[in-house]
Parts: C-alpha cells; structure tokens; sequence
C-alpha cells in the first residue's frame, strides 16, 4: 500500500470540500483546504495488548498499522476519552516529537497527556458544549455516553467552512440526549457499530443516521481486535431498513475522498 502519510501530504483539498481518510478502528484523518491536518481517534501502536496481557490475544492488533507514531504529519490530534485505543499513550511520547502537533483531549485525558511530558502550551481539554475556532474549521465537544468507565467521553462536532461532520465517539444510543444536535443540519456522521462495551451496533449506528438527518454514514470502531466485535452487513441492512434517505459508505482502512457539500 502506497505510503499513507505521503498521501494524505500530497492530496490538494478543493475550495469547498474536506478531504477524509479511515485510519482504522475509530480514527479519522481530515485535511482542509488551507492544508491543515486533523487526526481524531489514532491508535499507532500495540498500546491495548501490551497493557491488558490478560485478555491474550482478544486485544491483539488484527489489522495494519497505517501510520507509525513517527511519521505522523498533523496540525491536531483529538482524543475523545482515554481508553487505549483513543488516546494511544505508547504513541505519545513519539507524537510530541514533531513540534506540528497539538494536541485536543477530554477531561480524563490531562493526565495521559501530563505523565508523557507533553506542555501544558501544546494540549488543550475541552468539554461538552465547548467549542474552539481553529482556522478554517472548528470543533465542539458533544454528550456521550460510554459508562462508568468512561464517564468524560465525549463526541466531537466539526465544521469545515459549513460541512459538519460529527465523529460520535464511544457511545450508546442516547436520542433523547442529541435532539439540539439533530437540528443542526449534520453532513457526515461517524458512528462505532461495534455493539460492545456501552457501544452503537450497528442497527443503533443506523437509526442515529436517520435521527441526525445526515447525507453520509461511515461506520468505524470494529474489526480491530477480535474482543471488539461489530457486523458491517448488520449495519447495511439496518440502514435500509431505518435511514434509506441516508448514503452508507463503508471505507477500507486507508481509503480516503473528497466531501463535497451539495
């Protein structure tokens, strides 16, 4: 496979559109016109097996690593909660090295960020409802629901220049808690379908498409280990079933395209 972070380098992004690219599990790569590069979600490394030995090979890594940590080439990186395949703490260290970075994290993410010697100037925590200006594109912190284990999770709103695109981040199906959100004429959705551990499957994954009015749905967070668990043709069924109006795409890892709002 050709070399992703020479890719996404030399993809020029249309006045207009966002470029986007699966990076795997719940990873996204976004690119601006301007050239502006946003990671949300990356896992680089082998972080979940090393630090749960006791699962076996339940959290072995079964798909490739796209992007090693040292060649990452982004403006931002955005973590939506600190579960080890969200906030990659093997990653940082190496990630901290490229002056470039910036890097966006929910509340239980400042420690991670603290042990790893990132400085205080290069990481900024942002809650739900919060939003922040970056040039060319912004991001919100949105509800989420991912359980007692996680109880700062968050979902992350962006918007390229009036193309919205909403990464919703480890969730369950919590309609009642996004109904401002679904007024809001969302473009993209981003939903896990892997139905574990206080997550969207992928029939939730589908009815929130319809929920949100959203033109596109790709479905991510499943098939990057075996404990994860998720069902893409469940999803796709789903979404004839319960958001026919909506387009699902499903990406392979590595695959990215230009958004064009209509």
């Amino acid at each position: 496979m050709e070399n992703l972070t020479k890719r996404i380098q030399e993809t020029r992004v249309a006045s207009g559109s966002v470029a986007i690219f699966w990076l795997g599990q719940a990873g996204f790569a976004f690119k601006t016109p301007t050239g502006k590069v946003i990671f949300t979600d990356p896992y680089m490394t082998d972080y979940v097996q090393r630090v749960l030995p006791e699962y076996g090979l339940a959290f072995k890594r079964i798909m490739p690593k796209l992007i090693e940590a040292e060649e990452a080439d982004a403006d931002y990186i955005v973590s939506t909660h600190s579960h080890q395949d969200h906030l990659d703490a093997d990653a940082l260290p190496v990630l901290l090295t490229n002056p470039r970075i910036h890097f966006f994290g929910s509340p239980d993410c400042r420690e991670y960020y603290i042990k790893a010697g990132v400085p205080e100037s290069r990481f900024t925590i942002f809650h739900k409802g919060e939003s922040f200006d970056l040039g060319g594109f912004s991001l919100t912190g949105v509800y989420a629901d991912h359980g007692e284990l996680a109880p700062d999770a968050l979902g992350v709103l962006f918007n390229f220049n009036g193309i919205k695109i909403w990464q919703v981040g480890d969730t369950a199906y919590r309609p009642e808690m996004w109904q401002d959100l679904f007024k809001m004429g969302i473009d993209i959705l981003l939903p896990p379908i892997n139905g574990a551990f206080g997550n969207l499957n992928g029939v939730e994954a589908a009815k929130l498409a319809h929920d949100a009015h959203v033109k596109l749905v790709i479905p991510c967070h499943y098939w990057m280990f075996a404990q994860h668990l998720g069902s893409p043709l469940e999803f796709l069924d789903a979404c004839k079933q319960y958001a026919p109006e909506v387009t699902p795409l499903m990406l392979t890892q590595g695959e990215g395209f230009d958004y064009f709002k209509k």
